[in-house]
């Protein structure tokens, strides 16, 4: 996180204003850094007050009732987010090579669901092409919310081509782009209005001709947002160091046949480095053997959200519940020193052979 003193002078600007949250000035800011970073001629950004709003807002300004199919292979924000949307989610399984949902396994799904609405993950915030998703969802006449959650900063590939299509980010402290709290939201700019009213109680803006609705508080503050502009300012130093961690990870991986990752940095702005382990024992040992030499890892997305009993789904998740058992996690910090960054490659490998002795 920025030092206070880069980002606590901005305020001067909301304290002459008078405005501290409501689409104040440091947020009309920070949306326009975004979308001239990552956004495109059709992009419109709106911040949020958390990523689980980010995708809850496009649900409900989309107008989504009913059933919303999800992934069991994701973290419980985007279970919660759907609810939070007075929808129904349905859980189905994932592709074992993408580590989520495929478009064929979504178009089945549509077809056997009738549902209204879809998030799709994008696992970890890696790079995943979900070209194909956003054409199934159109065909079916579907909504389509991108859970990007960890993945601001990676190159975008579906620029608001649809108004139906949304791609949500978390902007907490534990992600790359980390503010404290808050999420982002890029979407077509048709529905920018949908949106703002979605955070904001359903109320309109003066000059809108928009339906009522109803709509949640979900607003960023113009606290989060005088972080956001600090981070910004120093976001590609700290995106490029992020990946000489995921580099030097990868690199040590290679040594270990059994354990897959991915290997290409560009794939992700590495909130972490996720390794997928031969089996749940083996990721259990490994947990423990890091644990031993000083490092804490995290299990992602487990338990696989298939095993909560009162969420339906769409079908046994048998694939979601494997790799939930296997993933591990290990740490990736922008502020690394070389030598910690080398300290922990040598827990990293250390500890894979511990656990993977005689498996």
């Amino acid at each position: 996180m920025p030092p206070a003193e880069r980002w606590a002078g901005l305020l001067a600007e909301s304290y002459a204003a008078k405005r501290f949250s409501n689409n104040g000035p440091l947020a009309q800011k920070l949306e326009a850094r975004l979308v001239a970073a990552w956004g495109g001629d059709s992009s419109a950004c709106v911040l949020v007050s958390s990523g689980t709003a980010a995708i809850t807002a496009p649900l409900i300004a989309a107008g989504v009732r009913g059933r919303v199919l999800l992934p069991a292979f994701t973290f419980p924000a985007t279970l919660a987010a759907i609810r939070m949307a007075a929808a129904e989610p349905l859980l189905m399984d994932v592709c074992p090579c993408l580590w989520t949902t495929d478009a064929e396994m979504l178009d089945a799904a549509f077809a056997a669901s009738a549902a209204s609405a879809a998030v799709v993950l994008r696992p970890f915030g890696l790079r995943t092409d979900l070209a194909a998703h956003a054409e199934v969802a159109a065909r079916h006449g579907a909504v389509l919310v991108i859970d990007d959650a960890a993945g601001l900063g990676v190159g975008r590939d579906l620029p608001e081509r649809d108004p139906w299509v949304f791609e949500a980010y978390s902007l907490h402290a534990t992600k790359p782009f980390g503010i404290g709290e808050g999420g982002a939201i890029f979407a077509h700019r048709d529905v920018e209005e949908r949106l703002r009213r979605a955070i904001n109680f359903g109320l309109p803006n003066p000059d809108a001709s928009l339906e009522p609705t109803w709509g949640i508080n979900g607003k960023m503050a113009e606290f989060q947002a005088a972080v956001g502009l600090a981070v910004a300012d120093s976001f590609a130093g700290q995106l490029a160091r992020r990946r000489v961690v995921a580099a030097r990870y990868a690199a040590a991986v290679a040594a270990f046949p059994d354990v897959f990752c991915r290997c290409e940095v560009s794939d992700g702005a590495w909130q972490f480095f996720p390794l997928l382990l031969p089996d749940a024992d083996a990721a259990d040992r490994f947990e423990a053997a890091t644990r031993g030499r000083g490092m804490e890892i995290r299990r992602y997305y487990a338990p696989s959200l298939s095993r909560l009993r009162d969420v339906p789904r769409l079908g046994e998740c048998p694939v979601s519940e494997d790799l939930a058992g296997r993933m591990c996690c290990v740490p990736v910090y922008p502020d690394a020193g070389d030598g910690e960054i080398e300290e922990m490659v040598s827990i990293v490998e250390a500890s894979l052979r511990a656990c993977l002795r005689g498996a």
